[in-house]
């Protein structure tokens, strides 16, 4: 009974869950975009681009990687985690990023359902001139999601299912000068469902925003973005250099209206990230993460060795 109850409660709540939640709603938990208020889509480079918008690779140097722990708004039974590393390719090849993410539901040590990600990304340079640029890139997704096992019973226990499949994001972004940057993406646009007697959509989400830097060391980002059949959200944000290494972040999101702050802390190769959120309704979340960048592609890396 107990079982049933977590479960029933876990998915009440995860359909509350707004921004980067769940692996299903593609948007992930990302510290530095969710301290902006998850205006994201045109300041995401590097291992933090697929999330968000995979054409943001094509602007990452080098090398790097992140990881991510949250437990969305403290639900105990709820983790969260992700991981991801990119690396320049040679010549105008762009970028290339490997990563993987989970959602579970645990309690007393057993899982009782998750959903996991595996995914490949790739952005690259369609044109660049002195003053302008414009990248495209795309992300290709493994889904899967199982149910775990049921309370014992007379019989024992039941394979409750599980189910896998594929999805697609794509994403372009503008740079005009240094400081004004234009994106959009499309997550999910090959529209993938998961199961097969009664097929469940995935999210289909719509996504544009701008980032500009009206000053050095500060940078304002805005978001507009649309669920397929569902309302649209706004999203602003500010990250702004306080003191070498420190960042500071601040920003807002409609529908339901939730308040992010955060900061990063850039020492060396070294970055740790830290973003809090306010819910109107539920407990507040908090969520950290870790991660390097190295000037050097992975390739060079290696031949160096």
């Amino acid at each position: 009974m107990t079982r049933i109850l977590m479960l029933t409660a876990a998915v009440l709540f995860s359909a509350q869950l707004a921004g980067a939640q769940l692996i299903s709603n593609p948007n992930s938990p990302v510290p530095a975009a969710l301290g902006v208020g998850g205006a994201y889509s045109a300041a995401a480079v590097g291992a933090e681009a697929p999330y968000w918008n995979p054409s943001g690779l094509a602007y990452g140097k080098g090398t790097g990687g992140r990881f991510s722990y949250h437990r969305p708004y403290g639900a105990t039974f709820l983790t969260h985690l992700s991981a991801s590393g990119y690396s320049s390719l040679p010549g105008r090849a762009g970028a290339i990023a490997l990563g993987i993410q989970t959602l579970g539901t645990r309690s007393g040590g057993v899982t009782m359902a998750s959903e996991n990600e595996l995914f490949i990304s790739h952005g690259f340079l369609l044109q660049e001139d002195i003053h302008t640029s414009l990248a495209f890139g795309y992300t290709l997704k493994m889904i899967g999601y199982d149910l775990g096992m049921s309370v014992e019973g007379e019989s024992g226990a039941i394979d409750l299912g599980n189910a896998i499949t594929a999805g697609l994001d794509v994403g372009a972004t503008a740079q005009v000068w240094d400081r004004f940057r234009l994106a959009g993406s499309f997550k999910n646009i090959n529209h993938p469902q998961l199961g097969s007697d009664r097929p469940r959509d995935l999210p289909r989400i719509l996504s544009a925003g701008v980032s500009y830097f009206p000053y050095y060391g500060v940078r304002t980002t805005f978001d507009i973005e649309r669920e397929l059949n569902a309302a649209t959200i706004f999203k602003g944000g500010v990250d702004a250099a306080i003191v070498k290494p420190l960042h500071l972040r601040f920003g807002v999101m409609t529908n339901p209206n939730i308040f992010t702050t955060g900061f990063g802390l850039y020492w060396r190769e070294i970055v740790i990230d830290y973003a809090f959120i306010y819910h109107p309704v539920l407990s507040p979340s908090h969520m950290i993460g870790i991660g390097f960048d190295v000037e050097q592609p992975l390739t060079e890396i290696w031949h160096r060795k």
